[in-house]
């Protein structure tokens, strides 16, 4: 009985909740526009089947007018955005952290398409190891609780085999992105793209505002697909 009236509960409580972020779309004109592909990606699986990127609507808006054909891109975190790279025929490098979401990806990239999708897990630190904040860059620290007392270190560096100057985007949607923002910074060539989702959080640029100082920022917040919040993508584009 108790179950019962849980899942009545939890239904009414996310269709209340379906209903009001409708409503602020509608309200916020700039976003209106965006109203019917929200709708559609509240759906089961929509970030896979689409594919889309998991940024603002505007910032794939952005996207979509730029040539990726060809082009180079890495990423920190996978799904949806890696077969969208694909469905652009760009060549694209993907790092992941979580095993299940890899094996849920991995089936979707064949077809011999140009893809390297990295399973890279965080390692447990040694106990007696003092922890720096996820903010400081050197850290490689994810600020998510479950990640406690585990370093990203061999994930953010996965970049590092690549010359300086070789991605036309790269993109931080991953884990620990301070220290990614760091390390893809001289990888993004002149002219390239390098586009961090969530950036109201200033934790992510509060030591690395020295690094971006050669880019130009255009911020595009909003509504994304899939959720309920209002958030925030940042592209900084470097200067040629």
């Amino acid at each position: 009985m108790q179950s019962a009236m849980y899942r009545r509960f939890r239904r009414g409580y996310l269709f209340l909740r379906y209903i009001l972020f409708a409503g602020s779309i509608i309200c916020l004109g700039s976003q209106r526009k965006h109203l019917l592909k929200w709708i559609r990606s509240v759906t089961p699986g929509y970030l896979l089947r689409t594919p889309s990127p998991w940024l603002t609507f505007d910032a794939i808006r952005y996207l979509e007018d730029k040539p990726l054909a060809g082009r180079k891109v890495f990423e920190y975190g996978s799904g949806g955005s890696t077969l969208y790279w694909l469905s652009r025929n760009a060549e694209c490098v993907s790092i992941e952290h979580d095993r299940r979401w890899y094996e849920t990806l991995r089936p979707l990239l064949t077809g011999g398409r140009s893809v390297d999708c990295r399973l890279v897990m965080p390692r447990p630190l040694p106990g007696d190891v003092a922890l720096s904040e996820p903010d400081d860059p050197g850290s490689c620290l994810s600020s998510d609780e479950r990640y406690h007392g585990y370093s990203f270190e061999e994930y953010v560096s996965q970049i590092d085999e690549f010359p300086s100057e070789y991605f036309d985007l790269v993109l931080i949607d991953g884990r620990a992105r301070a220290s990614c923002i760091r390390r893809a910074v001289p990888k993004v060539r002149p002219g390239g793209m390098l586009v961090v989702d969530n950036s109201e959080r200033p934790d992510y640029f509060r030591r690395t505002g020295e690094d971006l100082k050669g880019f130009q920022q255009l911020s595009f917040p909003g509504a994304s697909p899939s959720t309920f919040i209002w958030t925030r993508t940042d592209v900084f584009i470097k200067n040629v």
